[in-house]
């Protein structure tokens, strides 16, 4: 029986790479299902690097369909055709989720006994609860290619940078992550550019991060949402017209203080509520890099002052969508309200 990872698994996908990668020979059928494109894409690029070593790609030996686009019993067909040149073809087949019971049926079936060929089934979600998949997964090496979560960025940057031979000190690490999110491509991304910046084994500071990793746009985000943190409201102002200088939408932006209005005030109430900072992280899913802006904010703002702006962002969404009124003013209105004894 082929081998499928449970959700439990650390990084199931990076098992699956090096399974794919060091397995004596590649599997008769995978599938590859869930919501993350990157992973799944460099589950599909590994088969293909260990099917022709690294060389260009024989076209007929590598195919690629997309359900819609054929009939599943054709894909088997080609898949049970062997290469002209010899050797094992690999095909590829896209988007099986579209697929009805009755289209699944030569899937199913050649799951079972498939040929001496490498079938890689791709799909965006599956539905447990119908037999065929059920059947698909237990006989192919399946893997879910789920979305990284807030809780495992940390752990999924520290596996990523040792694999890509850099030295981030713990700061480094929650600031990637506050900067990038649960971002897998973003945060690959990052690491190339850090590894082209940088001489081998330099120590990388949060500020190593900010200065190579954040582009233009999400530093001018940075900087309003620190600004608003320190009551910087000129500073504030001048981020946000920046922002609409490079064509960010105003109802982005707005969602972007509605956001921090509400993690300003969950942090100022689980401090009143004598919470430690760790505790307040874990309820309102921020690490500690990014904790430490809240908490030099919250002395800045009472509880009354922050509800006001929370309320106040609010009104202004309202407004930019549905008055006149020209959205820098809109938004400009609304910095200016944070100003003391407004």
């Amino acid at each position: 029986m082929a081998k499928s990872f449970s959700k439990a698994a650390a990084d199931e996908s990076a098992q699956a790479l090096e399974h794919i990668q060091t397995a004596e020979a590649l599997d008769g059928v995978y599938l590859f299902y869930g919501e993350d494109d990157f992973i799944i894409e460099k589950l599909v690029q590994a088969i293909q690097d260990r099917r022709f070593n690294g060389k260009p790609v024989d076209p007929l030996s590598w195919e690629v369909y997309r359900a819609g686009e054929i009939e599943s019993r054709k894909v088997i067909d080609s898949v049970k055709t062997r290469s002209m040149f010899g050797g094992p073809k690999v095909v590829v087949f896209r988007d099986i989720e579209k697929l009805n019971e009755a289209d699944l049926e030569p899937l199913v079936a050649y799951a079972k006994s498939p040929a001496k060929a490498h079938l890689v089934l791709v799909a965006s979600k599956i539905d447990a609860r119908r037999k065929s998949w059920t059947e698909i997964k237990k006989n192919a090496y399946s893997v879910s290619c789920a979305p990284l979560s807030e809780r495992n960025v940390s752990d999924y940057i520290r596996s990523s940078a040792k694999s890509h031979k850099l030295n981030l000190n713990a700061d480094a690490v929650d600031a990637l992550g506050e900067f990038i999110g649960p971002n897998r491509a973003l945060i690959e991304r990052a690491f190339e550019k850090l590894s082209l910046a940088l001489k081998n084994g330099e120590l990388i500071t949060p500020e190593i991060v900010e200065e190579h990793v954040v582009d233009t746009r999400e530093r001018s985000i940075f900087e309003l949402t620190r600004a608003i943190s320190e009551r910087n409201i000129p500073a504030a102002i001048q981020a946000m017209h920046i922002l609409l200088e490079q064509k960010q939408e105003p109802v982005v932006i707005n969602g972007m203080l509605a956001r921090q209005a509400r993690m300003m005030l969950q942090v100022k109430i689980g401090l009143q509520q004598k919470m430690s900072p760790d505790e307040i992280g874990q309820r309102i899913g921020v690490n500690s890099y990014g904790m430490r802006e809240y908490l030099q904010a919250a002395p800045r703002y009472s509880v009354a002052e922050l509800y006001q702006f929370h309320a106040a962002v609010y009104e202004t969404d309202r407004t930019l969508k549905s008055k006149p009124t020209p959205n820098e003013l809109v938004l400009s209105n609304l910095l200016m309200s944070l100003i003391p004894g407004k």
